[in-house]
């Protein structure tokens, strides 16, 4: 009786691990490399600025809506604001206003590169090389400027106030716009999640809200916020910390290196680019491991479908979706 009872867990466990995916597909989007997206209205847009290619596709169709095959000298950004797009060239220097039909409308140009953008409302935050700082209408009209204190490398936007970040910087690393700037004792914080402003290198999380720092570990490389915790993964230690509250509730490691985390569904969701892996586990205890295409770069959830994603792969340009 008890040797029955350990074959039948162990093919419980077989079962858990090998058929935890119900089905895997895999479409043709027709654009590789692109290491930017940008979603709106439900669909994702896909930028390759190498190749100047952009196509905008559906997730849940799986079909790709729009196609254009000359998309600038190198486009970083992409936003749609009701019926037109805002093209933003960092090479090219300038932001462009073009029709659904992508027809330039209106083109504003500057003097220097641009380093970043955001788009905030209505306005359209331009961040050039040097620290100087143009704010536009959607009629690509300035509406004002402003310098800051160095050359920051990134722009971002929290509780609806615009700042910018400085990379390896002993003076200073964050600056509100009309505010003195501050050292926070981080060394590259490039990526803000929710309230955390993530050191990737440096491996510390800064909650704006609460002014407190988290010391995780070195190269951090993606985070996601559920609502209620922040799933923070780390490529040195090869390991998913959940943080809430600003502590680290838990933490869990996963077999390959993981550059990408996201929750869905009941899923947390882990990708490896350099294996070409996705890890999914819903406790961090049983960690399954699936293949991907070349290089997967981003998750997306699928609408309607609680536990179901699909995974952007970059140097195949192919979209893999998971049915759980």
């Amino acid at each position: 009786m008890q040797k029955l009872l350990k074959v039948l867990v162990f093919i419980f466990l077989i079962l858990g691990t090998v058929f935890f995916a119900l089905n895997i597909e895999k479409v043709f989007i027709g654009v590789k490399y692109s290491f930017r997206s940008f979603q709106s209205n439900g669909n994702v847009i896909f930028l390759d600025p190498f190749n100047k290619k952009m196509v905008i596709y559906d997730l849940v169709e799986k079909s790709v809506v729009y196609s254009h095959d000359h998309v600038g000298d190198f486009v970083i950004n992409v936003y749609q604001y009701d019926d037109c797009y805002f093209v933003v060239d960092r090479v090219g220097r300038y932001v462009a206003k073009v029709s659904d039909e992508f027809l330039q409308m209106k083109r504003l140009s500057f003097q220097r590169r641009i380093q970043g953008s955001l788009m905030q409302g209505d306005k359209i935050y331009v961040l050039l090389e040097g620290g100087e700082l143009h704010i536009v209408d959607k009629e690509l009209n300035r509406v004002s400027t402003y310098k800051f204190s160095g050359a920051p490398s990134y722009i971002f936007s929290w509780n609806k106030k615009v700042f910018a970040t400085y990379l390896w910087n002993d003076n200073y690393d964050i600056e509100f716009i009309n505010e003195t700037p501050k050292d926070l004792g981080l060394t590259t914080p490039s990526m803000l999640v929710g309230d955390l402003l993530i050191d990737t290198r440096g491996g510390q999380v800064y909650n704006l809200r609460t002014g407190k720092s988290l010391k995780l570990a070195s190269y951090l490389s993606s985070a996601f916020y559920d609502g209620t915790n922040y799933y923070i993964a780390c490529m040195s230690s090869s390991a998913i910390y959940i943080v809430k509250n600003d502590t680290v509730q838990s933490s869990f490691k996963v077999p390959y290196t993981p550059t990408a985390v996201k929750k869905v569904g009941e899923f947390i969701v882990v990708l490896s680019a350099p294996h070409n892996k996705v890890m999914v586990t819903t406790d961090g205890k049983n960690v399954e491991v699936y293949e991907t295409g070349d290089y997967p770069l981003e998750i997306f959830g699928i609408k309607n479908l609680q536990n179901a994603f699909s995974i952007y792969c970059s140097d195949n340009g192919y979209m893999y979706y998971y049915y759980f």
